[in-house]
């Protein structure tokens, strides 16, 4: 799971409406499944209250949307298409509009992940069809997330 985090907020932050993920990402095999996660990061200081009790409001990671993609379906999903191993390809996909405020004194981080079982069934990493996939199918596969000005980014509006 690659994690990102900011910095404590000094305001209070809305994002509001659309919100895509535009990876870039090289795979060894042929298939994947790419999840993303943006999580509103409670603050170390966080207290219980009568309202909040059992749960463990200190540094509680609030998943406020997510999304998954089965890499084959990244440009249609009438037409799969196989990944070239090595080759560096978008995937793009849009998650659920959001309007969420992250509190002063909270953390806006974003994960990346390629599975997200059980949840979602295990992806073979080949493409192949999964319904049909036997165990000796199924293979450990090397995920390059790109980053930097070129790389991988979420698109969202800030408030």
């Amino acid at each position: 799971v690659l994690t990102y985090q900011t910095d404590v907020l000094a305001d209070d932050v809305t994002l509001s409406g659309n919100m895509w993920a535009n990876l870039k990402v090289a795979i060894s095999g042929t298939d994947a499944d790419f999840v993303v996660k943006v999580i509103d990061v409670y603050p170390d200081s966080t207290k219980n209250t009568s309202f909040t009790t059992p749960k463990l409001q200190s540094n509680y990671q609030q998943m406020v949307r997510s999304e998954a993609m089965r890499g084959k379906y990244r440009n249609s999903t009438s037409k799969p298409e196989a990944f070239v191993p090595g080759k560096v390809t978008p995937v793009n996909f849009e998650l659920q509009d959001i309007q969420h405020t992250f509190r002063k004194g909270h953390r806006l981080m974003v994960q990346v992940q390629s599975t997200w079982f059980p949840l979602i069934d295990r992806n073979p990493q080949q493409f192949i069809n999964i319904m049909k996939a036997k165990p000796a199918d199924f293979k450990k596969e090397t995920v390059k997330v790109y980053e930097g000005s070129e790389g991988s980014f979420l698109k969202v509006r800030v408030m």
